[in-house]
């Protein structure tokens, strides 16, 4: 085959043909991975060996595993992060990395709102209660009285905020990053976001200038009753102490899309004051359907040496 593509999602143009047209129209060789579940290494390395450019999810690209696919030219992932490659090695090797940064951004975003409302109105508890039959009133808050902490104000972030700008909530941002914030909306250091806002929800991106971790300290020194959301990287927050936080009530409640091992079958799914999805954040049917199609194009564009000077490269 000349200039191959292995497709390695585990999940592909389910909802729209499209990015398997793009494919078939191409004039390139292509491999989908069909077993429907997240693809191993040793499925990635015996059926993408031979590939140029892979069509990447969340696997892993350790130096070892680009080592073992001598082919490979480009990884084109579909979704914003790229932890689980390992750039440096790449790089290397010669190796162009893409993502699609942009089109998940809303979805993430408009999670995120709607844990923030769940947990105001306690729906976990509420809900929990009602499928036992129970006619249990409880304590619940309006979004717009709330402080709100954002901590990292990238593309999600700024999303996010727009969200919340109908609900009239004050909104603090903590990002190292970041010189200017809009109308409405203040930087802060990380300390007093912590102590000073009634939910505290994480965007933050993973880099050596802030490597950013949510720890015992942290999760400490948050304001009683406070809720705490996390849909950046699992490795951001200590769910050990989260969960101790949760159990004792100095926490009023939770929202995680991501862990720190996944799937996640840890004591948090035992709390009723939690909402738990399992990193599904982006998987929305129109972003899904757009990070797919720009994905390809990515692949396309690299094949065809069509890449703009300026494009994306991680």
């Amino acid at each position: 085959m000349t200039s191959p593509i292995f497709v390695a999602l585990s999940a592909f143009a389910e909802h729209d043909r499209e990015p398997l047209r793009m494919l078939e129209s191409s004039g390139f060789a292509f491999q989908l991975h069909r077993t429907g579940k997240r693809i191993t290494t040793a499925e990635l390395l015996a059926h993408g060996r031979e590939a140029v450019a892979i069509v990447a999810g969340i696997e892993p690209y350790d130096a070892d595993t680009l080592g073992r696919l001598p082919a490979l030219r480009c990884i084109s992932r579909c979704g914003i992060g790229v932890d689980s490659i390992d750039l440096d090695a790449a790089r290397a090797r010669g190796i162009v990395v893409l993502n699609t940064p942009d089109h998940p951004a809303a979805a993430v975003a408009e999670l995120g709102l709607t844990m923030m409302l769940a947990l105001c109105r306690n729906l976990p508890r509420q809900i929990a209660r009602a499928r036992q039959r129970e006619w249990t009133r409880l304590e619940a808050h309006l979004l717009g009285s709330r402080r709100l902490g954002l901590v990292g104000f990238g593309r999600v972030g700024r999303r996010l905020a727009e969200l919340l700008r109908p609900f009239g909530a004050e909104i603090l941002v903590a990002d190292p990053a970041i010189t200017a914030v809009p109308s409405g909306v203040s930087r802060v250091e990380l300390g007093r976001l912590l102590r000073e806002c009634d939910i505290v929800s994480i965007h933050a991106a993973r880099s050596a200038d802030w490597p950013l971790v949510i720890g015992r300290e942290e999760i400490a020194a948050m304001k009683p009753g406070a809720i705490l959301i996390n849909l950046a990287r699992g490795g951001m927050l200590d769910e050990q102490a989260l969960y101790e936080a949760l159990a004792s009530g100095r926490l009023a409640g939770a929202g995680l899309d991501v862990y720190a091992e996944e799937p996640y079958h840890g004591p948090l799914c035992e709390l009723e004051n939690v909402v738990l999805t399992p990193h599904s954040a982006t998987l929305a049917v129109e972003t899904r359907s757009a990070m797919e199609r720009e994905c390809v194009a990515n692949v396309l564009r690299f094949l065809r040496g069509d890449l703009p000077a300026n494009g994306r490269i991680v």
